[in-house]
Parts: structure tokens; sequence; C-alpha cells
């Protein structure tokens, strides 16, 4: 009798629980943002985001329209979409809840052929001092303004940021216009002494974010001014306040007293060119604790400002807001690796 009983439980709770797996198939349109008529993919990925990527389905040539099969789809997972077309990849997310994944999905592509010259670079970069070393942070503000809007496609001219030779814990995601989702990037070495952005830039503003760390070890870092000499000036925050910059003479460095985020002090360096080298050195200042462990980080609440013909006094308010909000996920995302090993 006692072993029916088991049976019987085991029976309904099986029962129930397929009753929490959806079945569903997902569809939806493609349009071509750059012809404004529909679309085509060359194949179209789904996968559940849980934890990692896990793949779901995959499907072949699409024509203005697409369809997957209908299958079970994970409770409680966001479902990404990844168009292919013309080798660029498109992320479509879709939110975990019934409403949304019986929702025609609608997706927008591009053709690719938007050339170096519609793409403008806006960059900064900050430092924080910690116990084991020097912390640098990069945000670069990427506007592909091409019109009609295609996308930017890498073999047709890399975009290649400075990394320090001593830098270790090198990370970078980006950040593509309309997405809410920083996506995870290689960091493949250029034919610069750089590092790759290998990502087609969508039309619009993306935001390309990096971080890695200058060991205790070394006193000083150099770098050579790839696309951070876009605009000829190149903001740098550093924290502690009481930290200071010093560079070599050819490359003097600006300390900056107005319109500064709180906590933190600024400068700038003026008139770069593309492949100038500059020797960083950061003096005093008390380490900080990492910004993942911090439980109340420090934003700067400022003005937003949109426009880099601005004067660099008031632009950096604006992009040193980014900047903190930024890295935070990066930091937060670290830390939670590290104590799941």
């Amino acid at each position: 009798m006692f072993l029916r009983y088991r049976f019987l439980l085991l029976a309904l709770f099986l029962l129930s629980s397929a009753s929490y797996a959806e079945k569903i198939s997902i569809f939806g349109t493609i349009q071509n943002g750059t012809t404004k008529g529909l679309g085509k993919a060359d194949s179209i990925r789904m996968l559940a985001l849980q934890g990692a990527m896990v793949p779901l389905s995959e499907i072949g040539p699409q024509n203005g329209k697409f369809r997957f099969p209908e299958m079970d789809l994970p409770e409680g997972a966001p479902i990404l979409l990844q168009i292919q077309y013309q080798g660029v990849n498109y992320n479509k997310m879709i939110p975990p809840t019934t409403q949304f994944r019986t929702s025609p999905q609608e997706v927008t592509v591009y053709d690719t052929g938007a050339n170096r010259k519609q793409i403008a670079i806006k960059s900064l970069m900050q430092v924080m001092r910690e116990k084991k070393g020097l912390r640098v942070f990069k945000l670069f503000l990427i506007d592909n303004v091409s019109n009609p809007p295609k996308s930017y496609d890498p073999k047709a001219g890399a975009l290649e940021y400075s990394v320090a030779k001593e830098a270790t814990e090198i990370m970078a995601q980006l950040q593509q216009p309309g997405s809410k989702m920083a996506i995870p990037l290689g960091v493949p070495e250029g034919p610069n002494g750089g590092r790759i952005l290998d990502r087609a830039v969508l039309p619009g503003s993306s935001e390309l974010q990096v971080s890695y760390l200058i060991p205790n070890s070394e006193v000083s870092f150099s770098e050579r001014m790839l696309i951070e000499s876009e605009n000829g000036k190149y903001p740098i925050f550093v924290k502690p306040q009481d930290m200071e910059v010093i560079t070599n003479e050819k490359t003097p460095v600006v300390k900056l007293e107005k319109d500064v985020p709180k906590g933190l002090s600024a400068y700038v360096l003026n008139t770069l060119e593309f492949g100038t080298s500059v020797e960083f050195q950061f003096k005093g200042g008390k380490a900080l604790p990492s910004m993942a462990n911090s439980p109340n980080p420090e934003i700067w609440n400022g003005s937003i400002l949109t426009s880099w013909d601005l004067s660099v006094f008031a632009v950096i308010g604006f992009l040193g807001l980014l900047f903190t909000l930024s890295f935070i996920f990066v930091y937060r995302k670290q830390t939670e690796r590290k104590n799941n090993l």
C-alpha cells in the first residue's frame, strides 16, 4: 500500500512539473532597416539565457517571416534570437513570459556597407587604485551615422583600441543600439599592438566597454593611442581623488578644475594623433575596495549632454556617468564567477 501511494505521488509530481513547461512556437517578421522593406536572414538561432547561452533550435534561410517548430521552452529564462545576415549577428531578446513569447517578434537587419568615415568615436579612461594594482576602465561611444543606415563590417577596417602590454584580467563587452544586454567579446590582438573590436557596428550608438588590471609590480605603463585619439582630446578620470597623473613631456596632461564628477579628479590629453605613445604614471592615493565589493557604488548624477562638440569640461560629466553605470555590470559578473568556482 505504501509503495502504491509513493508511485501515485510521483506521478502527480511529474504531471504538475510538466505543466510548468511551455510548448510554444516562436515566430515573427524580419525588416530590412536599410531598404525599409522586408528583410532576409541567412539563419536564426534560438537560445535560452540560463546562466549561459543554451542552444534550443536553429532554422535556415528565411525571407520576410520566420517560425520555429513548436517546442517546450524553459520557464523563467529569457529567450535570445540570434539572426545572421550578410555575416553580421543581430540579437533580439524575449522576456520569460507567455505574453511576450506568444506575440509576433519583429527583428531588424541592415545591409553591410557603412564606411569608416561614417563611424564617429568618443572615448575616455578611468583609473582606480586597488590593493592589487591599477584598475583601468575604458568607454568608447561609437556612432554609426550612415545614411541610409548600414552596418559597418570590421573586415573593412578593424577598430583597434589600446591595451597596455602589462595588462591582466582583460575584459570587453559591447552594448548595441536598442539592446539592454551587453555582449561579452573576445579580445584578439591587432596589427598595431592593441586589441580589435571583432563585431560589426550597427547603425546608431553602441558602447564598447573595456577593463583590465595593471599589477602593483608595475609603477608605470605605456599605451599607444589608437581609436582613443579619434577626437584629439582624451579625458582621464582618477580615483581616489588625490591620485596624480603624470605623463611624458611630448604628451603633457592638463588637470581639469571645473565640472568634474564628485569624488574624482580629471585630466585631459590634448592634440593626440593616431599612434601616439603615452607613458602613464599614477602617484599617490590610498587603495580603494573593488567596485564589485562596494554595497553602494558612488554614481555622479550629473546632467546628460549628448554632443561631443561641446566643451570637454561639460562632456566629461555625461561620459563619467555612463562609464560608472556600465562597469557595475562587469565587476558584479566577475565576482559572481569567482564565487562559483
